[in-house]
């Protein structure tokens, strides 16, 4: 059986009046240090030295790093509907590796993604506070939900690892 990693609804289509003051509302969601760029490298990362210990644990890994990019993709995309520009940076620097957390430890990193994955809905929630433009608080929104199942799925992973580690 196949796990989904995102809920299964559609993502708002981008209409009605564009305010461009809007881009600054969500380019740290998009690329900022705390975005879905770093989410979707982060993961990866992760995915990588998973392999070699933890089948499961990185396929899991990299089904979230791929939903992650498409909120990347759809957040770049409504960038440039706005007029902004879907560089990879947020709002006060360009977008760095340093931004990804290279813990090795998958107790403690599956920890910091569920960490991050609260950071995240806490700030779509002030950049839905902040927008205009009601298909775009949709879209926001809808996001929010997938990382609210990423939080599930983070949960049970850490269940299965802490479990094994008292076994």
């Amino acid at each position: 059986m196949s796990k989904d990693y995102s809920i299964k609804l559609p993502y708002p289509k981008i209409e009605g009046v564009v305010y461009p003051q809007d881009v600054r509302c969500i380019v740290d969601d998009y690329s900022g240090r705390a975005s879905e760029l770093t989410a979707i490298l982060q993961y990866s990362y992760q995915q990588y030295i998973s392999h070699s210990y933890d089948e499961e644990l990185a396929k899991d890994l990299l089904g979230i790093a791929i939903v992650e990019m498409t909120h990347h993709e759809l957040l770049g995309e409504a960038i440039a509907q706005m007029g902004g520009d879907p560089i990879m940076g947020g709002s006060t620097c360009f977008w760095s590796g340093s931004n990804v957390n290279y813990t090795k430890n998958p107790v403690t990193f599956i920890r910091n993604n569920i960490n991050a994955e609260y950071q995240a809905i806490q700030n779509y929630r002030r950049s839905i506070a902040c927008v205009r433009n009601q298909s775009l608080k949709d879209l926001l929104a809808r996001i929010i939900m997938d990382e609210e199942l990423h939080i599930k799925i983070f949960e049970d992973i850490l269940e299965r690892l802490t479990s094994t580690e008292t076994n």
